[in-house]
């Protein structure tokens, strides 16, 4: 059923912004359980090739039975258990989750094991375009092999047409084109991300964000679309855990005017604030060392450097990778993919914090120009981000200013909500709406990263493509969140 939510009474009385459009489908998880969301459409299954025991979705705070003993649910190192909302903090009530970390088995590469959650019907019927928003969790495993897919229907289910794919980084190496997976693998549009891509669509990195998905054509103007999101293979993987769930016609949050666009081509500009707090400030490559009279990228793992940045460092020699067959051992000796150390950005230009081995409470803000938004009705942010987060010593912020830096208000966080230390990074856009920078001057964005735990993985923080878009006149909000 299509909700039309368009009550401009209503909404400025409470203080809301207007939302002009559609809502075709939403669940925020909060009523009757597991029970509750079958009652109301959502189907939960597995075929009969799973043998991993209580991976199988159902919604939090129950989690599945299995063989493990009392620590049933999500292992994270986090204190909450839930995903993230758009400003990083913990989503509230229950949520979707399949926990394959917390079952017992791994179903591995060719064993045809599937785990789904699929949504009830709804219709996008007038829609032209339709939107996928929720906030979400997907960790990836950093040498794991499992797919992750989120796909739509718009036949009950007799075609599922993918719109992204999590292949986690040693499927490659098993062979994910093999006789009988294309349809998890190769031909998925767009392939691997390419040096440079910055891929949306397909990645080996997981999402710890506000989420959000363009659906393709074959869904819109429909009368009954469903969406499926679950596990191929899931490999003893971690987990899928989403929250607030939204299907509208609306894009992620953004303006109708560009003021500010930076995506590092030619460094850090001048015209950025870029304060360190010790020794490491944000740069345009990873920390580097010398092998051999070679300078390397690399991170402490154990006491030993570990090379971070593959892609990037291969570019440099004229190396093509190709990551549907085994690695080339003059690059990787030992035949393994870490997916720690692969990063989705690798190639372009790039904004990068990387602690060092040395040095304590050490870390750095990285400041945009001040911005003038007097004129401005509404103001946005929304920037490409690819996050490491090692272990506790380590935080990443994102900041804004409304008085030319003399005090920062935040407004994303990375580490307050469920994660797992050290596995592969995060590879999100971020999306922000900023009410507070509107009608304001000196409008300064930060992004802030601190570390304290020398020689071990502590993490890094990318950053691209950072864009500062607003709308003038009278005009409000056309965006709200769930």
């Amino acid at each position: 059923m299509k909700i039309r939510l368009f009550s401009v009474v209503a909404l400025l009385i409470v203080g809301s912004p207007m939302v002009f459009g559609d809502v075709y489908f939403s669940d925020n998880f909060n009523t009757g359980g597991t029970a509750g969301a079958n009652s109301r459409g959502w189907e939960f299954i597995q075929n009969d090739k799973v043998t991993e025991v209580g991976s199988y979705f159902v919604i939090a705070p129950e989690y599945a039975t299995n063989n493990s003993g009392p620590d049933d649910g999500p292992g994270g190192n986090i204190d909450s258990d839930a995903p993230p909302t758009v400003d990083g903090t913990p989503s509230d009530g229950g949520f979707l989750i399949s926990d394959s970390d917390s079952g017992d088995g791994s179903d591995d590469v060719g064993s045809q094991a599937e785990i789904w959650a699929i949504s009830p019907k709804f219709s996008t019927v007038g829609a032209k375009e339709v939107w996928f928003h929720a906030d979400a969790e997907i960790e990836s495993n950093n040498n794991g092999e499992s797919v992750v897919q989120f796909a739509v229907t718009a036949d009950n289910g007799a075609t599922w047409i993918p719109v992204w794919h999590q292949v986690e980084p040693q499927r490659p190496l098993q062979s994910v084109n093999r006789v009988g997976d294309v349809t998890y693998g190769a031909k998925f549009p767009g392939a691997y991300p390419t040096l440079g891509s910055a891929s949306q669509t397909l990645t080996w990195n997981g999402i710890h964000s506000r989420w959000h998905l363009q659906l393709p054509p074959e869904v819109v103007n429909k009368p009954e679309v469903r969406f499926r999101i679950g596990y191929y293979e899931p490999a003893d993987a971690w987990w899928i855990i989403l929250d607030n769930v939204l299907i509208d016609d609306k894009k992620p949050p953004m303006g109708n005017e560009t003021v500010l666009s930076e995506d590092f081509t030619n460094g850090i500009p001048s015209t950025w604030s870029n304060e360190s707090i010790k020794t490491q400030k944000w740069d345009t490559q990873p920390i580097m060392y010398d092998s051999g009279g070679v300078l390397e990228p690399y991170k402490m793992k154990n006491g030993i450097p570990v090379n971070i940045d593959l892609l990037r460092e291969a570019e440099a020699y004229n190396y093509k990778i190709d990551l549907m067959k085994e690695v080339d051992p003059a690059i990787n000796p030992n035949g393994t993919l870490d997916g720690r150390w692969v990063l989705m950005l690798a190639g372009q230009g790039y904004a990068m914090w990387q602690e060092n081995d040395t040095d304590k409470e050490e870390g750095a803000n990285l400041d945009t120009p001040a911005l003038d938004m007097t004129t401005a009705t509404g103001v946005f942010m929304d920037f490409d981000s690819e996050v490491l987060v090692g272990d506790a010593s380590v935080s990443y912020d994102v900041y804004v200013s409304v008085d030319n830096g003399a005090t920062f208000s935040r407004i994303f966080t990375y580490t307050a909500a469920i994660m797992d230390f050290a596995e592969a990074p995060y590879f999100d856009h971020h999306y922000f709406e900023v009410p507070s920078a509107a009608g304001k001057k000196g409008v300064i964005f930060r992004f802030a990263a601190k570390g304290g735990d020398p020689g071990q993985m502590e993490g890094f923080w990318v950053v691209d493509n950072v864009r500062v878009t607003v709308n003038r006149g009278t005009s409000v909000s056309e965006w709200t969140l769930f």
